[in-house]
């Protein structure tokens, strides 16, 4: 896929992130759009694009993150990364574990961010920011084909011959 389209995907989704999720809270927690589509893009492609749209989202949303700045290209990237590395050994056409390693992926951002503020003496609502991850997966479930054809793999189609 050309760089560019990522780009405006990410833009897009970051738009939407800081403007229509926080209407869509559920006890105050909202999805991450451009962190689910970070990581889903990253199953799928793995390798050197995980690492750019990693990095890329975490910029984005490092903008609108004023308790710490870098956290999110840090995290995004290294959990960019693992994401590749599951994607290079699952069927990229079933939703199951990519949604699982949405949710643990979440989970363990949600750690790394808590960490990171607790450190620099802020607090943040665990409880919220824990159910943002079941959000995550569950938003993820459903738009992850949306990733699949943005992708325009071989992935989804199967190629049953008979003769």
């Amino acid at each position: 896929m050309k760089n560019w389209v990522v780009i405006l995907v990410s833009i897009i989704l970051l738009i939407l992130d800081n403007s229509l999720m926080p209407f869509l809270a559920i006890r105050g927690a909202f999805p991450s759009l451009l962190f689910i589509f970070a990581i889903s893009y990253s199953l799928v492609k793995g390798g050197t694009e995980a690492v750019i749209v990693g990095a890329f989202s975490g910029i984005l949303q490092d903008i609108f993150f004023y308790n710490g700045m870098g956290i999110n290209s840090l995290s995004n990237l290294l959990l960019c990364v693992l994401a590749a590395f599951v994607g290079e050994n699952i069927f990229k056409n079933k939703r199951l574990i990519p949604v699982l390693t949405m949710f643990i992926v979440s989970i363990i951002k949600v750690g790394v961010v808590y960490i990171f503020i607790k450190v620099n003496g802020n607090d943040i609502n665990i409880r919220m920011a824990l159910l943002s991850s079941v959000y995550n997966a569950i938003v993820l479930f459903f738009g992850y084909n949306f990733v699949l054809k943005l992708c325009d793999k071989e992935y989804k189609k199967s190629s049953w011959r008979f003769r």
